[in-house]
């Protein structure tokens, strides 16, 4: 997305979400322990107001610039989901099999924290534990840059 696509974009959700977006990142994985799992880009931001906000993007597969298209790949439908942030009752780094494994089952239970060797040795989601219940699982760019973002935007309210 170049930087004039992106500008229109952000302002096009501002508009439609009615609030400036604080800071924004991406997930290359989210799933959820309702069963939902997306193996689609996520754009995942914190709205000025306090609220979290994501939406996946269709992202096919590609070789060398050439879309991989399949036969058998699901017809993609568009997801987004926003919470405040006083709903989340915990966040902690845990191993994405583990998430992946909760999310087929729609488990309730939140995940244990992976340790520090865990966290070196396999592939790692943010685990956010709302007060519903349900487990949101994102595969971020920097678990810490975005709970220091989450920080610095309740400290402003």
């Amino acid at each position: 997305m170049d930087s004039k696509e992106a500008k229109e974009f952000i302002s096009a959700l501002e508009a439609e979400l009615g609030s400036k977006i604080g800071y924004r990142t991406f997930a290359t994985w989210f799933g959820s322990n309702d069963g939902l799992v997306r193996e689609y880009g996520v754009f995942f931001c914190i709205l000025e107001d306090g609220t979290l906000y994501f939406e996946d993007f269709e992202r096919l597969p590609q070789i060398l610039g050439y879309t991989l298209k399949s036969k058998n790949t699901p017809k993609y439908e568009k997801y987004s989901f926003r919470f405040r942030s006083d709903q989340i009752r915990s966040m902690s780094i845990v191993k994405k099999r583990q998430a992946q494994q909760t999310c087929a089952s729609a488990s309730r239970v939140p995940l244990c924290t992976a340790g520090r060797l865990s966290q070196l040795l396999f592939p790692v989601v943010t685990q956010i534990e709302l007060d519903d219940g349900r487990c949101l699982y994102f595969e971020l760019i920097s678990h810490k840059e975005f709970t220091d973002a989450l920080k610095r935007e309740e400290e402003k309210r």
